[in-house]
């Protein structure tokens, strides 16, 4: 079944106040502070993730979702690439300018924007790729949560279909992590300070503007290579390539910064 256009994110009984991402992701602010992941870089992943997967020759246009799409760049250029994209996120602010963007752009025609948390999708085997990019997984409290995004993307595919799922390395993070940082984006003194606690790599970021200061936090779950193949191959999702930048160089443990793991669905 596909979810209303504009779905109202039903909370599970237990959450009774906003979480990290619901506050953060609605804030003009993040698209400033994060400026700089721009299309470029979109790019190069897309098409890396394109090179690894074989897509059938087909009469129609070849189907993707891209779960948590942010500002939309990855969904825009798997749309110039020929796909027909659903881009799905929870936060009103960046599917505005999802929308916004794809629309300057002329490719609003080909993708759809759906709002909607990931853990309440509900496709069947509409897509021949899934994409969740730029380390949105593991937001949540509970591991059980994170299984069941991939239960709701391995329903979403197609038998053979793809799904690339892009985290952080947490071998090479644990080594390089950069306790506190200060920069400036425009007129704004932004200081970050990060630390992992258990499992989790949390972030706090306090903004200082010339009248007032914000602070947000960020807490994303670390998985390590043997434990999301477990996951991926428990959901159906059997793991065929690792990649350890978006420049296609082979995953290593401890060198690479990121994982992005294509698996194919089953």
């Amino acid at each position: 079944m596909k979810p209303d256009p504009t779905p109202a994110p039903q909370p599970e009984p237990h959450q009774q106040s906003e979480e990290w991402f619901e506050r953060w992701f609605r804030n003009p602010l993040y698209l400033k502070l994060y400026a700089h992941r721009d299309r470029t870089e979109a790019e190069h992943c897309v098409e890396l993730i394109l090179r690894a997967i074989p897509i059938a020759p087909h009469p129609a246009p070849p189907h993707a979702l891209d779960l948590a799409c942010g500002p939309g760049r990855h969904s825009i250029t798997l749309a110039r690439h020929g796909f027909q994209v659903t881009a799905v996120d929870l936060s009103p602010t960046l599917l505005g300018h999802a929308l916004a963007t794809a629309a300057k752009e002329g490719v609003e025609d080909h993708i759809r924007f759906l709002r909607s948390d990931m853990r309440h999708i509900e496709f069947h085997q509409e897509f021949d790729l899934v994409v969740q990019l730029f380390t949105s997984f593991g937001y949540f409290d509970s591991p059980a949560d994170d299984f069941l995004v991939l239960e709701r993307v391995h329903a979403a595919l197609r038998q053979g279909g793809h799904y690339a799922l892009d985290l952080l390395n947490p071998e090479h993070l644990r080594t390089s992590l950069m306790n506190t940082s200060t920069k400036w984006v425009d007129d704004l003194e932004v200081v970050e300070r990060r630390q992992i606690v258990d499992d989790r790599v949390e972030k706090t970021i306090t903004i200082h503007a010339a009248t007032e200061q914000m602070e947000f936090h960020e807490s994303v779950r670390l998985y390590s290579p043997e434990a999301i193949a477990e996951m991926l191959n428990d959901a159906g999702l059997v793991p065929v390539q690792w990649f350890g930048d978006y420049h296609g160089t082979a995953f290593h443990p401890q060198h690479s910064a990121r994982m992005l793991v294509i698996a194919r669905a089953e």
